[in-house]
């Protein structure tokens, strides 16, 4: 589904980009543990999951939003930046606690750079791949979200 520019203005407010502290559960002899689960910690059923992992410093990833695809961003190793924008305003967070992850709703453009050598980053998704679901084009994006590109 494409959405209309005034539905679009409401979807991808940034305010509702929000920080989640995944519960954690540290044993000095044992290590940690940090749980995931969708109703509780994740706030959508989680149907794909995904990690990215070996990465040159200067790489970039992502670079696109979804139309309804809703995500999670957590750095289980290393770190990394993870810049959101709307097309009116952007938010840079720097992903590097494995007990915190950043979730972004639908038409939010999202970009993942500056990679620390052991970075793995955790994706967390609400639906399965779908190339439908995805605008590429930085233009494209800004049109869907009602703001001229000029």
């Amino acid at each position: 589904m494409i959405l209309g520019n005034e539905q679009a203005r409401v979807v991808n407010n940034l305010e509702r980009v929000v920080c989640i502290d995944l519960p954690t559960y540290p044993e000095p002899a044992r290590g940690t543990l940090t749980v995931v689960e969708t109703g509780h910690s994740v706030p959508f059923p989680i149907a794909r999951i995904f990690y990215i992992y070996g990465l040159k410093n200067d790489c970039e990833r992502g670079a696109h939003a979804h139309r309804e695809a809703e995500q999670v961003f957590i750095a289980v190793s290393g770190s990394f930046s993870l810049t959101l924008t709307n097309a009116h305003q952007t938010k840079t967070y720097t992903m590097n606690e494995p007990s915190r992850g950043v979730y972004v709703p639908p038409m939010i453009w999202a970009r993942l750079h500056n990679f620390s050598d052991d970075a793995v980053c955790v994706v967390l998704t609400s639906s399965l791949y779908d190339p439908a679901d995805y605008i590429r084009n930085w233009d494209e994006f800004v049109l869907a979200v009602g703001k001229s590109s000029q």
